[in-house]
């Protein structure tokens, strides 16, 4: 079995506590943010796509796990979803609701 590159196991675990994260606080239970993932998401593939495709951006391989979407590697993906639930997550927990 081969290893598990480091980056991999951070970013997957980074999207876990920030998934757990993001629904302690409740902002889950809000539809606006599943759109909210869904859309970074598919903007996240796009744009990573053209980035890693180019490449101006460019993965040793043995910093990844070897999944790709396309050329981008699925952790980059991992890691931008887990970065836009922790911005969910603080702007639910500090901002302003009516």
């Amino acid at each position: 079995m081969p290893a598990v590159p480091e980056y991999t196991i951070a970013s997957f675990l980074l999207l876990l506590a920030c998934g757990l994260g993001a629904w302690r606080t409740g902002v889950l239970a809000h539809p606006e943010a599943g759109v909210t993932l869904v859309v970074f998401g598919l903007l996240a593939v796009v744009f990573d796509t053209v980035l890693t495709g180019i490449p101006i951006v460019t993965y040793g391989d043995g910093l990844r796990s070897g999944i790709a979407v396309g050329p981008m590697p699925v952790e980059d993906l991992a890691y931008g979803l887990a970065l836009c639930l922790l911005a969910l997550a603080v702007w639910h927990r500090t901002g302003k609701r009516s």
